[in-house]
């Protein structure tokens, strides 16, 4: 821990910063996490099974009262999911679900939240072994969390649509999970419609390890070169199968 970064006895860090100032970084509560989340983030959607186990809050150290950001930490999506190995048993791989800072603080702001906040997850779980997060190809490959010391191992490529009436994007996935009746009907109708421009985006894996003795299952990699976008594609599928599954659903919830 450097000079001008303090762990406060009240479970905060402290830093003094050249550009931005005095920041505090601390615990905040799930509700508030929430709110600035769907209120700011790009994606405005927040998971309530696997988001905000652990959130964290940026502040000027003068002003307590306004919260200019924050880190969101949950569970993975599959947290069976045996991407690592770890003596352990106890040992868990979470992740950095969302994370969001007011322009009002800048770019770099994003690097100390994340560095002050990987500092007290430790101390808030010891079982937590590593932070894993996903860079979205939209904004572009995960400069900050290369700039953070994260690991990067590779990419995948994600299916997204968006609908073209109103914007809004939703995740391919969506579409093949029938756990959820009422998102895959009403997806599904979309889809049969053709109301969807569908995508293919670049999503970058970066896992911050914890313990030396962390064994990801995924071959580290050099960072990628700095690339952004979406690519159009297409996705055809079984329709008729489609819609005999929405008229199935269709029995049970309406």
């Amino acid at each position: 821990m450097t000079p001008n970064e303090q762990l406060q006895p009240v479970g905060c860090v402290l830093k003094n910063s050249h550009s931005l100032g005095r920041l505090i970084i601390k615990p905040v509560p799930k509700t508030l996490a929430k709110e600035m989340i769907i209120q700011n983030h790009y994606s405005h959607k927040w998971n309530d099974g696997g988001f905000g186990k652990y959130n964290f809050g940026i502040f000027r150290a003068d002003d307590l009262t306004r919260c200019l950001g924050v880190a969101v930490y949950g569970y993975m999506k599959n947290p069976k999911a045996k991407i690592f190995t770890h003596p352990n048993p106890k040992a868990w791989m979470c992740e950095l679900n969302r994370l969001w800072i007011s322009d009002e603080l800048g770019k770099n702001a994003e690097t100390i939240l994340i560095a002050a906040s990987i500092k007290l997850l430790r101390h808030a779980d010891p079982n937590i072994v590593a932070v894993q997060s996903f860079a979205d190809g939209r904004l572009g490959c995960g400069t900050i969390y290369k700039a953070a010391n994260f690991r990067y191992y590779g990419y995948h490529e994600t299916r997204f649509l968006r609908d073209r009436r109103t914007g809004e994007v939703t995740q391919g996935q969506l579409l093949t999970n029938s756990t959820c009746p009422t998102g895959y009907v009403r997806t599904n109708i979309y889809y049969l419609l053709g109301l969807y421009d569908i995508f293919k985006v670049k999503t970058y894996r970066y896992i911050y390890p914890l313990s030396d003795k962390l064994v990801p299952k995924f071959k580290e990699k050099p960072y990628p070169d700095y690339e952004k976008g979406e690519t159009p594609t297409d996705w055809p599928r079984d329709r008729q199968k489609i819609k005999m599954r929405i008229f199935e659903l269709l029995e049970k919830i309406a």
